[in-house]
């Protein structure tokens, strides 16, 4: 007899054999039981996870001439011929390459024949999405009113795409990925049934690869019987599936964490010298760092989780090493660095200048410290820029020559200006005196004081801006580069009319409020107004077509290509 895969060999033939999917095949096997079968059923799930097994279950439970309490009796001739596909009142099409109107007028022509043998005539087209709009529509009246001995099943993974006139004449079923746990089971099941060695670090690592598809396991277990010469190992697996070994990346992680840019680089560097390619690493460590995530907030894994203890245990170490927010700031970066990575054949310098740089991160703060740092300015203390009661990695930097330096004495030369004589100047008094022009940088400290009294959130954003100009005919706040993002915040909706708020109440009149993006902070107003000039005869004398471009999508000319056109 000719080999048969192992997944086709232990497809389930009952429904306590299908795993990962108990409300759909309860639900099922009650509507079948008590007569309640609908004309058509629509399977949607990822790959692998037993849609068509379920419809094939389907199709033997309805023609089965003795169904037992479980399930079809799988002896008789109607359940040995669908077992087989070979039942020719069971008709599987694929829908990829059936997928045009001329198959779909074809199949309404033959489902007017009675079946041959069994009760009803079965449709099963998976890949149902892949079926033309006109394809769809010429099933519409057929789906809705088939003649009582037809009964169609759709798969698809990919259910957003077909049409909704088609998911509204069928009963929906959402298949969902497996756990790794219950393929982990399933595969040393199989591979004992099979006398097959194999280890159970192994096997977790085949389950966890396979991404909630049963059927990817099961291939990879077909492959690895093969590749071994004996006991299935780990490190088998690993090489098969040309995968980065966890002490490797447990090793680069542990790199990043503490800030060893060195160490990171040469990790790096050895991983790809071993053949791994740059995009499989940045998603290892972004896998790596999600798990570190899901046990600092859940503190147990999830569902989709599966570690041996000592697995487990070392990242519970990890996890302790840094905040909630430093590791969504690194997951952040690192999904960023895969989408770059997309745009370049050179993947491997977006991922070492992400990690040189996550290695290299400050200023990333706990949601402690920032509480703590609120409530001092609320009491009128001068802020900490890091408390020492927070232990983390961030509190040492490096000189040059690599050693750890001590920055507890730099919170004072680190404390924006803003704190420092904040509370000298009276919140929401106007800072004009007879008509005198006001002092620009007390005018900016009782607007910093207004609004830390009305809202501290927008206050917190606006730490990090600096007063280009303020006086009663405007004011212009600058971000550095590296505060966009604050920018962005403060000029939209009722943060920026807080700030306009605040600005009429110090200096006396309504002032145009203008938000800028500074070269570097700092910037005097003439320099500001400078760059504003060289900018304002670049827009003159571009084309009104460029200049209108750049009104609409806030460019900036890089290049004028315009002449001659």
């Amino acid at each position: 007899m000719a080999y048969q895969v192992l997944a086709r060999k232990y497809r389930p033939q009952t429904f306590q054999d299908v795993i990962g999917q108990e409300a759909v095949t309860r639900t099922l096997k009650n509507s079948i039981d008590r007569g309640r079968v609908a004309n058509a059923y629509i399977f949607s799930g990822p790959r692998g996870v037993g849609k068509t097994s379920v419809a094939r279950l389907i199709s033997k439970m309805l023609n089965c001439t003795k169904p037992e309490k479980n399930g079809p009796c799988n002896k008789c001739t109607s359940c040995v011929e669908i077992t087989g596909g070979n039942s020719i009142d069971v008709l599987e099409i694929d829908g990829a390459s059936n997928r045009g109107i001329d198959e779909i007028r074809t199949l309404r022509e033959n489902v007017k024949f009675a079946p041959a043998s069994g009760t009803f005539k079965i449709y099963i087209i998976d890949e149902v999405h892949m079926l033309t709009t006109e394809a769809f529509n010429a099933l519409l009246k057929t789906l809705e009113e088939p003649p009582s001995h037809v009964k169609f099943i759709f798969a698809t993974t990919e259910a957003h795409k077909v049409l909704p006139t088609i998911m509204s004449r069928c009963q929906k079923f959402d298949f969902k990925r497996i756990p790794p746990g219950m393929i982990f089971n399933r595969l040393m099941d199989i591979a004992k049934n099979e006398k097959i060695s194999i280890d159970e670090k192994a096997a977790l690592l085949m389950a966890r690869s396979a991404d909630g598809s049963l059927r990817d396991a099961l291939v990879v277990l077909d492959q690895m019987v093969s590749f071994s010469s004996g006991k299935i190992s780990y490190d088998d697996v690993m090489e098969l599936l040309g995968m980065v070994h966890k002490e490797k990346i447990f090793d680069l992680a542990d790199a990043v964490i503490m800030n060893e840019t060195g160490r990171v680089v040469s990790c790096l560097d050895e991983l790809i010298n071993s053949g791994k390619d740059p995009v499989f690493i940045a998603d290892s460590l972004l896998g790596f760092y999600r798990d570190l995530m899901v046990l600092k907030t859940a503190g147990a894994p999830t569902s989709d989780m599966a570690f041996t203890g000592d697995e487990l245990e070392e990242l519970k170490k990890f996890s302790e090493k840094m905040s909630i927010e430093e590791i969504i700031y690194v997951l952040q970066n690192l999904a960023r660095c895969l989408d770059l990575m997309k745009g370049t054949m050179f993947t491997r310098a977006p991922l070492e200048v992400t990690l040189i740089k996550l290695a290299g991160r400050r200023n990333v703060m706990a949601l402690p410290e920032i509480i703590r740092r609120l409530e001092a300015l609320e009491k009128g203390e001068a802020p900490r820029r890091f408390s020492k009661n927070i232990p983390s990695v961030m509190e040492k930097k490096n000189d040059p020559a690599g050693n750890n330096i001590d920055t507890s004495n730099d919170e004072q030369r680190d404390m924006p200006v803003a704190f420092k004589d904040l509370d000298a100047a009276v919140p929401g008094e106007s800072v004009i005196r007879n008509g005198d022009a006001p002092d620009e940088k007390a005018a900016w400290q009782a607007i910093m004081g207004y609004i830390r009294n009305k809202k501290m959130s927008v206050f917190t954003f606006l730490d990090h801006a600096s007063p280009v100009e303020v006086n009663s005919k405007k004011v212009i706040i600058g971000f550095g580069k590296d505060h966009v993002f604050n920018k962005e915040v403060l000029e939209t909706g009722d943060n920026k009319e807080l700030i306009a708020e605040a600005a009429a109440s110090v200096l006396g009149k309504s002032p145009r409020l203008e938000f800028r993006v500074l070269e570097f902070m700092g910037e005097s107003r003439e320099d500001a107004g400078i760059a504003q000039k060289r900018k304002d005869e670049a827009r003159k004398a571009s084309n009104p077509i460029i200049e209108k471009a750049m009104d609409v999508f806030g460019g900036r000319i890089v290049q004028d290509q315009t002449e001659g056109i």
